[in-house]
């Protein structure tokens, strides 16, 4: 019960499916200023964490993780089955595999910070927190937020496939939530807020050393990078402008 309060959150945070769904000039996954300010705000949070990690790191303080990948494994259920299915028709090779170091960092991170996760909602979001860029979209990232098309696109095929509404719409706000920056485990629960750090541990390597180095070679080995920045379509001018995608994307050309 207090893993689905803590999802519930605001019923119209910023990335939320309620959130997505506004109309009006902030439609489309566009952000307000006040939004702005916030996303910022969380990459400054996640900047003081990766700081303090090198801090820790050159003092010998950190206990990076590690442990088998096997014994990581989502759990065989339905709804996992559905998912990957799901992943695998629509997605390509390197979103496929960004997706599954997005899950194994996300546990890993999680097994730092000691966290209980629910492992199916966990893969569910993570194979899936992309599909919104995947084959079959039926909208493009310049004319909408693609997570915000996503985590819809998310929630409509599995409860097609007729599973638990609640899970769902869990699994559908943690990808909507997960281009936050960062995203509060007491407020939204340890999944949404490991598939955060695991998205931004493969794309910026924020976390990585909470890991064991030889357990993030085994993760790359298993699902080689490739190519991340097409896969994830990291083009200037190609999102919405006034999404949390193009405005991520801005920010960081804006540091170099």
């Amino acid at each position: 019960m207090e893993t689905c309060l803590k999802m519930q959150g605001n019923k119209a945070d910023m990335g939320t499916l309620a959130w997505g769904r506004r109309q009006g000039e902030f439609s489309k996954g566009r952000l307000t200023k006040a939004e702005k300010l916030k996303v910022l705000s969380n990459l400054g949070r996640m900047g003081m964490l990766e700081a303090l990690d090198v801090l820790k790191g050159r003092l010998g303080l950190i206990n990076a993780y590690g442990t088998d990948l096997e014994g990581l494994q989502p759990p065989e259920t339905a709804l996992v089955r559905d998912a990957i299915d799901f992943a695998d028709e629509v997605q390509n090779l390197d979103l496929m595999r960004h997706s599954w170091r997005t899950y194994y960092f996300g546990m890993l991170l999680g097994g730092f910070q000691k966290l209980t996760v629910d492992r199916e909602i966990l893969f569910c979001a993570a194979i899936l927190h992309d599909v919104g860029l995947a084959f079959g979209r039926s909208s493009e990232p310049r004319d909408c937020c693609f997570v915000v098309h996503g985590a819809e696109r998310c929630q409509h095929h599995l409860i097609g496939k007729g599973h638990d509404r609640a899970k769902v719409h869990r699994i559908a706000d943690a990808i909507g939530l997960h281009l936050n920056g960062y995203v509060s485990e007491r407020t939204y629960g340890a999944e949404a807020h490991l598939l955060s750090r695991g998205a931004m541990c493969d794309v910026f390597g924020m976390g990585r050393r909470r890991v064991a180095p030889e357990v993030r070679k085994d993760i790359t080995t298993r699902h080689p990078k490739g190519n991340l920045a097409d896969a994830l379509e990291i083009w200037p001018r190609h999102h919405l402008p006034g999404t949390r995608a193009d405005f991520l994307i801005r920010f960081e050309a804006s540091r170099k």
